[in-house]
């Protein structure tokens, strides 16, 4: 498996453009569309922080092989 980060606007907020919110979301590598088999539920400010959450969870994955969903 392997993690993506997506962008996409967030709420509206004070500006005319909303600012962008990351997710992540992990696929499989022989996969040659590259489905998404997870993404987190949240959104995050940062590419950093949605690369972190999309690594901790692959981290548990490769922990707990027998949980497939988070």
């Amino acid at each position: 498996m392997k993690i993506r980060v997506m962008a996409s606007h967030g709420p509206p907020g004070r500006g005319v453009i909303p600012a962008l919110v990351y997710r992540a979301e992990a696929y499989d590598e022989a996969d040659r569309f590259r489905e998404c088999k997870w993404g987190c539920s949240h959104s995050h400010d940062s590419v950093e922080h949605a690369f972190n959450c999309g690594m901790d969870w692959l981290d548990d994955q490769r922990a707990d092989p027998a949980s497939e969903t988070a």
